[in-house]
């Protein structure tokens, strides 16, 4: 099999397919599934507890 591995930034990766910041990587569990199944890496735009009920941003 082809080597996907790559340098980006000085962030190593053994492919370049990531998760990006969206619903996929909401807990731990799911990116560790992620990694199982072979994705390269996530990104995570906020570490805090899982938000159940968003407001709206107006009220």
């Amino acid at each position: 099999m082809a080597d996907l591995s790559i340098n980006f930034a000085g962030i190593s990766s053994p492919n370049p397919f990531w998760l990006a910041s969206a619903p996929p990587t909401n807990m731990g569990s799911m990116i560790e599934r992620a990694f199982d199944a072979g994705w390269g890496g996530a990104v995570w735009k906020t570490l805090d507890k899982p938000i159940f009920e968003p407001g709206s941003r107006g009220l």
